[in-house]
């Protein structure tokens, strides 16, 4: 024979009875645990990329930026970002926003599942060099184009040069 529990006795958290939910409880509602343990899935699923394999992808995706690499380049990352930049920095003075946001969507993805040696190559090498201290108004137009995570790096960059300018001072 199975017993029932009685409904006498409540089962609610007590802290939940005097009004107040413990802060991590009110927090993570149900829907942002699943998109939490989506995106930590996503990132487990993606292969880190190395300095070779940006080489290959800019050679399947971008082969006119890969012909513009010279040869005394090849192994040395920052170099290898550099020119990507340089083909970048090229579409956005001509006013090419088409070819500059093909170029960000690609160093965007390679960003976002970059080891930490190319990771660092295409902040410094590329969206620091591309944006920091620019101020004309096509660099402005081309920075609305930048994925989130670019944006969001750029941002730290610029705080970082920001603190260390105030520093000086």
């Amino acid at each position: 024979m199975l017993t029932i529990p009685a409904r006498t006795q409540s089962h609610r958290n007590p802290a939940m009875t005097e009004g107040h939910a413990h802060p991590f409880e009110h927090m993570l509602d149900f829907r942002t645990f699943i998109s939490l343990r989506h995106m930590v899935s996503r990132q487990q699923e993606k292969r880190l990329l190395r300095r070779t394999d940006f080489l290959h992808q800019l050679m399947l995706y971008l082969p006119e930026v890969a012909s513009r690499i010279e040869d005394t380049d090849f192994g040395i990352v920052h170099l290898e970002v550099g020119a990507m930049k340089t083909c970048t920095q090229e579409a956005i003075l001509r006013h090419d926003f088409a070819t500059a946001r093909r170029h960000f969507f690609l160093v965007a993805d390679l960003l976002d599942r970059a080891d930490a040696e190319l990771s660092a190559a295409i902040r410094i090498s590329y969206l620091e060099t591309l944006f920091l201290d620019e101020t004309a108004s096509v660099y402005a137009q081309a920075r609305t184009m930048l994925p989130r995570p670019m944006e969001n790096s750029l941002r730290q960059a610029e705080l970082r040069l920001k603190k260390m300018r105030a520093a000086r001072t």
